[in-house]
């Protein structure tokens, strides 16, 4: 079977009877065409099915492609996801498309796809960035690139970002859990590199000291890698002598592993979570508190910045903070949620 290909611009000229750069010149509307001739190209290119190709026009002319590059950890984690439907919604009203790429919090990885979505020519760049040195973008943002950094900054450059005050968050919440009568509370992470856990943590520290409690470093495992050593390692400390009485767990990821942990061994414990554990098998065991960062606010609140920058804003680069909520799952035995914003 003969596979069928896309017309080009030289079916088009040929259909139409003229030369290539006259056909190029009728299609973009350049001055010099007779009229005659130029609905002769148009009508030429709907019967071929003909389409533009917008990127190389854009590289051609040196112009923008009216898309903004979005480079985030992974699209599986509902959390990105959701970060990037904001996105892609806030944009859409300004007809400008959206390219997504995933770095795996890798670093390496990221500067490949920001230099393969600038020599696309896309008009922005929204980051979620991968821990580590993200200096190789200051040539570009001189030259007029708009970047800004969502969820964590960017390091090494001056840009936009909008955050959330995951110290200070994480410092009220483990301070409720001090508050419940707790003195052991293990925290479990996956990738201590990571700014968002930096900080979270910094803030169970200091919930800690503002409660006289010294630290144990037998709770404290911020670097468990993936769901299954998390959850292993949380067993482990639900089954040691001197068991945690409550998990912080940094995010949505090691929560789940922690509620794992705990319908293993039998044992439930208090757990304070960052961001949503919606897993069904899982909410037997719902949450004393979920710390909500709201990816969609994250994600809308980029978006928004990164427009009023390709509208022309000028300026140094804007810091946004954005208040968590806390939400207590287990406060109506399941039913309704109260929410309050950190002050």
């Amino acid at each position: 079977m003969t596979r069928r290909t896309r017309p080009t611009l030289a079916d088009v000229a040929a259909r139409a009877g003229v030369s290539l750069k006259t056909a190029s010149r009728a299609l973009n509307d350049e001055y010099g065409v007779a009229d005659t001739t130029a609905e002769r190209v148009r009508q030429a290119a709907r019967q071929l099915g003909f389409r533009r190709n917008q990127l190389a026009r854009a590289l051609a002319t040196r112009q923008t492609s009216a898309t903004v590059g979005l480079v985030i950890p992974t699209v599986s984690d509902p959390f990105f996801a959701a970060l990037a439907a904001a996105v892609e919604a806030t944009l859409a009203p300004r007809e400008l498309g959206l390219i997504s790429a995933s770095h795996s919090d890798d670093v390496t990885r990221q500067r490949m796809l920001t230099r393969a979505l600038v020599e696309r020519r896309v008009d922005a760049l929204v980051v979620v960035s991968a821990p580590g040195d993200s200096s190789y973008l200051q040539l570009d943002i001189d030259h007029g690139l708009a970047v800004g950094a969502v969820d964590r900054p960017l390091e090494g450059v001056s840009v936009d970002s909008v955050v959330i005050d995951n110290r200070g968050a994480a410092r009220v919440a483990v301070a409720e859990l001090v508050a419940a009568g707790h003195r052991r509370i293990a925290v479990i992470g996956f990738d201590a590199r990571l700014w968002t856990m930096g900080e979270r943590y910094d803030g169970y520290l200091d919930a800690l000291a503002q409660a006289g409690i010294s630290l144990d470093t037998s709770l404290v495992a911020l670097s468990c890698g993936d769901a299954a050593q998390a959850e292993a390692t949380v067993t482990a400390m639900l089954r040691a002598p001197e068991p945690p009485t409550a998990v912080f767990a940094l995010h949505n990821r090691s929560g789940r592993a922690a509620i794992r942990a705990m319908l293993a061994v039998g044992a439930v414990v208090d757990l304070t979570v960052f961001d949503e554990v919606a897993d069904p098998d899982l909410l037997v065991i719902p949450p004393l508190t979920v710390v909500a960062s709201d990816p969609r606010r994250l994600g809308a609140a980029a978006a928004a910045m990164t427009l009023e920058r390709l509208d022309g804003l000028q300026g140094p680069a804007r810091s946004v903070v954005l208040p968590p909520l806390f939400q207590h799952p287990r406060a109506a035995a399941g039913q309704l949620r109260t929410d309050r914003v950190v002050t």
